[in-house]
């Protein structure tokens, strides 16, 4: 059997840990905004609020704007968080 290197750079898609989850934000936040409906439901983040508030204690630069998104179809839309990376960390 054979076992393929770890890519640290790859986060472990099953993993719920605080850096496995800022590693997953990170990587959509390069791509572009990322609200917190998306973060949750597409990139398995818990709580996107706190891993947005441990990146930017990290020196991540990120911008909250407010949106309105809808979390299922035909549901009312919800005001959420709309992530956008304006600088990252050093």
């Amino acid at each position: 059997m054979r076992v393929e290197p770890i890519d640290p750079a790859q986060p472990d898609p099953d993993s719920h840990s605080t850096e496995a989850q800022a590693l997953r934000m990170i990587q959509a936040l390069k791509a572009g905004p990322v609200s917190s409906i998306d973060a949750a439901r597409s990139l398995d983040i818990v709580h996107p609020p706190s891993t947005i508030r441990h990146l930017r204690r990290k020196g991540w630069a990120i911008m909250t704007e407010w949106c309105y998104q809808t979390a299922a179809p035909g549901r009312r839309p919800h005001r959420v968080g709309l992530y956008i990376l304006t600088k990252e960390s050093q």
